[in-house]
């Protein structure tokens, strides 16, 4: 059987076609998994931020103490007073709060109770979270906008 009559690809012909496809996967695979890891990294620091106040209400707590928190719209701090006088600040990695709704100030009484229920929104790369602020035992949660 002479070589020109078969129907097939050559050597050349068919490592250009695995080299094409292959190509595709890894630009479409790797496209994805950066979008996801970009996702998670915000989702971790809004989970980072809840546990700040989570830390916030428990030292509330054992000192027996209320702590305010003041919040400030299109910024990237969060102003922390304690009731023994101490003023200090933390900012928001790689974010700020761009909307507060009917909570300027937060504050955790001995008990833990936060004074206001309400809302902010966070502003993360491109992304925007809400974060709910429960009046009852002072529980919060985020929610993706």
């Amino acid at each position: 059987m002479p070589i020109k009559n078969i129907k097939a690809f050559s050597l050349v012909e068919m490592i250009f076609t695995l080299f094409i496809i292959s190509c595709l996967l890894i630009t479409t695979l790797w496209s994805r998994s950066l979008f996801d890891i970009q996702l998670i990294d915000e989702e971790y620091e809004i989970k980072q931020l809840i546990t700040k106040f989570n830390y916030y209400k428990s030292k509330a707590i054992s000192n027996n103490e209320s702590i305010t928190l003041l919040f400030f719209n299109n910024s990237n701090r969060v102003q922390v007073i304690e009731e023994n006088g101490d003023k200090y600040s933390f900012k928001l990695n790689k974010g700020k709060v761009i909307n507060i709704a009917k909570i300027q100030t937060l504050n955790f009484d001995k008990n833990g109770n936060i004074n206001h229920f309400g809302s902010l929104i966070l502003q993360y790369n491109s992304h925007a979270y809400r974060l709910i602020f429960h009046i009852e035992k002072g529980r919060l949660r985020f929610v993706k906008i």
